[in-house]
């Protein structure tokens, strides 16, 4: 259960003071394929990158599953989300210093368990890469990779730890309208094993498919 208590958010711009969260509370239930929409600038972002603890609100709580992540140290926090929950933001991109493969499964190294490396982590990721079509590219440099490539191979990332909470900001932005297809299909698929799918979007088609959406207005 991902709990949203009373949540606001300020930014500071050169007109001064913009508020894009007022006092946002909400429940999401485990397993549920959730869709965030509203027109740009509304806080879609802001709000999911509070969620997945990458940002701190100015008042209010994120409160998973019985955990209050704000109260913890910030190491705890990092700890916390990388076990917990994966995350695609439109900003990301891979280190092009490293493989397909490679960055995909930098989030199982981050987690300094070995046994998890050497075991589970290669064929995890193979099997990732192969479930959003770019098995074929595991070996090659990020710099060949079109857009919708890059997508993908963020979204396998985002899953490498098996994550119960998939935070995925505009996932299928860049990537075909057979690819949108087949990546919704995934987080439904995830979904209906119990983990908690929140997609922020602006294509009603997908949002379509999902359980329940919350639309953020100004």
């Amino acid at each position: 259960m991902i709990e949203i208590e009373h949540v606001s958010k300020s930014f500071m711009t050169p007109c001064g003071i913009k508020k894009v969260l007022d006092d946002i509370s909400l429940e999401i239930r485990d397993g549920v394929f959730f869709g965030i929409k509203g027109e740009s600038g509304v806080g879609k972002s802001t709000l999911v990158s509070i969620i997945a603890g990458l940002q701190k609100p100015d008042s209010g709580k994120i409160i998973i599953n019985k955990t209050d992540v704000f109260s913890l140290s910030d190491d705890e926090i990092c700890c916390f989300r990388n076990k917990s929950i994966g995350f695609v933001s439109q900003e990301q991109s891979f280190l092009q210093n490293l493989t397909v493969l490679e960055n995909v499964m930098l989030p199982a190294i981050l987690l300094k368990n070995k046994a998890i490396y050497k075991n589970e982590a290669i064929g995890r990721t193979k099997k990732l890469l192969s479930d959003f079509g770019i098995d074929a590219l595991s070996e090659m440099s990020p710099s060949v990779l079109s857009g919708g490539e890059i997508r993908r191979g963020l979204i396998a990332r985002a899953l490498i730890n098996d994550p119960k909470i998939l935070v995925a900001d505009e996932p299928t932005e860049a990537v075909s309208r057979i690819q949108t297809k087949q990546i919704i299909g995934i987080f439904k698929q995830l979904s209906s094993m119990g983990k908690t799918i929140i997609l922020v979007s602006h294509d009603e088609d997908s949002l379509e498919q999902c359980d329940d959406v919350l639309n953020l207005e100004v």
